[in-house]
């Protein structure tokens, strides 16, 4: 399953069109974000990364380097300082015209930095999922499904059978096929939230030192 879904998108000069995706997993410390560019111009937005990353000092002073969000939003012509930035691109691809941007910033996802280039390309249209496990935080402003369907996040660590489940799913029917066909259990049971927490809350309950997990649900969100 593809899970590395997400954007940054427009940063060659003109309004190239199209949208913009992101799926952000927020950790204590850092924020994960892999982007998904689409639209005819991608080389361009690929090509305004490399020049960042190729000189041989950062465009901007920064404790970042030279791939720093605030270098990319000053060569997008923004102000860095009235933009919130902290963090920076880790690394980037661009294949079949699809530019891909994997991100890492400081407690969060840098809302402020896609909402500048939101406004400066107006056709862009960005979706987004995003991940903060500490604080119980699963959104997604895509209401359609039509970039992130998946609306379950599974966790699933069994430390004694080394299984370690990462896994995206659409619907509770699906949570329950993969739970059955990876041999977590083999119960009929409902598709539902509360019938599935039960039957793994006794596997855990049996096994407490080993197995933990989490079974959450993205909440859609106005961006």
């Amino acid at each position: 399953m593809e899970t590395n879904v997400r954007k940054c998108g427009g940063f060659s000069k003109g309004d190239p069109g199209g949208f913009v995706t992101f799926r952000v997993k927020i950790t204590v410390s850092n924020t994960e974000i892999t982007v998904v560019v689409k639209y005819p111009r991608a080389k361009g937005s690929h090509k305004t990364i490399q020049d960042l990353k190729q000189r041989e000092e950062s465009l901007l002073p920064n404790g970042f380097g030279k791939l720093w969000l605030g270098n990319l939003v000053h060569a997008l012509g923004g102000d860095w300082e009235k933009t919130y930035c902290r963090g920076h691109i880790l690394d980037y691809s661009l294949e079949n015209g699809i530019l891909k941007i994997n991100t890492e910033t400081a407690w969060g996802e840098m809302s402020d930095v896609w909402h500048f280039i939101e406004q400066k390309y107006p056709s862009l249209q960005i979706f987004f999922q995003t991940e903060e496990c500490g604080m119980c935080i699963f959104q997604t402003n895509d209401a359609t499904g039509e970039v992130f369907p998946e609306r379950w996040l599974l966790d699933w660590n069994d430390e004694k059978e080394n299984v370690f489940i990462w896994e995206y799913f659409t619907d509770l029917p699906a949570v329950i096929e993969y739970l059955k066909d990876n041999g977590i259990f083999t119960a009929a049971i409902e598709p539902t939230k509360a019938a599935i927490i039960a039957v793994l809350d006794q596997i855990q309950e049996e096994r407490p030192d080993d197995i933990s997990y989490m079974l959450e649900e993205f909440v859609v969100v106005d961006d």
